[in-house]
């Protein structure tokens, strides 16, 4: 019973590295810079949790030669996992401060993507990710997946990468056929007609994205993909329904560790009167498999549980969200935009450098 538990969490970890690895593939193989950087933040969010979960279980390490350490790895880990945006935290603070956001005045100070005219995420998110100097530990993590694999158990990795060249082309195409925009906006007339307070408008900002390019990617490689090398399953489903039980997770922590913010309560009060009680010990279970150091089986009933409330749980917290927000590019966003931009070209070269 041992060995067959055993067995399991090892394809677990496999099953995981996999989709990891394979929408790493797909990153590497489209053109399109906004493209690119939804399927990174998504990466750079479940990879530091594989990452950290691996090492934790003795299960394998970073890969390659890497000036990166343990703390920083579970620093990675905790902030997409546990950070949640207050006015009153240093980290906030700071970001605020770097990026300029101005929740009451007309600034440019926040840039959404968008999927045609559909909010698809906001860079509050990953502004502290995206800095240079963290460049070796995302880089690290996001490329540890299927470089795990390679490493640890290389008599099945040319299996596997030719079922990433066999399975790739039809959803590089069709996220290449998607279009990614990103525009320049204001924090300030995007929750102008919202009453929540600053604490609820950075939540949005954190949160938003999370849930909107996990669901991207559901959309894109929508198919019940699953195949086996000798005894291993590799599934799809299985690897989504994991990463948004964990997004779940995400907000029951939230409500317990932050309840002055009014938001997480409406979100709870919304799934209250559409989610049976039983879906969330289930979802608990899921999300638990993301420990490599146990195995927590999923009946056909419990799947077919998640698979009822999951995306109605996200979705009714999108819903929230997007009842406090308000976003028009109109002819009068265009000229805001180009007054910023006149006046961004003239000012001195030095104060140019600062901006950047």
């Amino acid at each position: 019973m041992e060995k067959d538990k055993n067995f399991k969490i090892v394809n677990e970890i496999i099953n995981d590295a996999f989709w990891l690895g394979y929408i790493l593939e797909i990153k590497r193989n489209i053109i399109d810079y906004s493209q690119k950087e939804i399927l990174s933040s998504f990466l750079v969010f479940f990879s530091s949790i594989f990452v950290e979960e691996t090492l934790k279980s003795n299960h394998g390490g970073l890969t390659g030669n890497r000036n990166v350490t343990l703390e920083e790895i579970e620093n990675l880990r905790n902030y997409n996992l546990k950070y949640c945006p207050s006015s009153n935290s240093k980290t906030s603070q700071k970001i605020i401060k770097e990026m300029g956001i101005d929740f009451n005045t007309y600034m440019f100070d926040v840039i959404l993507y968008l999927n045609e005219s559909e909010l698809l995420d906001i860079n509050l998110r990953n502004w502290e990710l995206n800095k240079k100097e963290n460049f070796e530990l995302l880089d690290g993590i996001v490329s540890t997946p299927i470089r795990w694999i390679e490493i640890l158990m290389p008599e099945i990795y040319d299996a596997l990468k030719d079922a990433l060249k066999s399975l790739s082309d039809k959803y590089i195409n069709r996220i290449s056929n998607s279009k990614i925009n990103k525009k320049t906006y204001f924090s300030f007339k995007l929750f102008r007609k919202s009453k929540i307070s600053e604490d609820g408008k950075l939540y949005i900002l954190q949160r938003y994205g999370l849930i909107k390019s996990t669901l991207f990617i559901e959309s894109i490689i929508d198919d019940d993909i699953s195949f086996d090398i000798g005894r291993l399953h590799f599934n799809f489903k299985n690897f989504i329904m994991k990463a948004k039980a964990i997004i779940l997770e995400v907000f029951w922590n939230d409500k317990k560790t932050n309840s002055s913010i009014n938001l997480i309560d409406e979100i709870f009060e919304k799934n209250r009167d559409c989610i049976d009680d039983k879906f969330y010990p289930i979802n608990r279970k899921c999300r638990n498999n993301l420990h490599y150091s146990d195995y927590h089986f999923l009946s056909k009933k419990d799947i077919d549980v998640l698979n009822k409330y999951q995306n109605l749980y996200l979705n009714n917290a999108l819903s929230v969200f997007d009842s406090n927000l308000t976003y028009k590019f109109n002819k009068l966003y265009k000229v805001f935009l180009a007054i910023a931009k006149l006046e961004y070209w003239s000012r001195p070269k030095s104060l140019k450098e600062d901006k950047k």
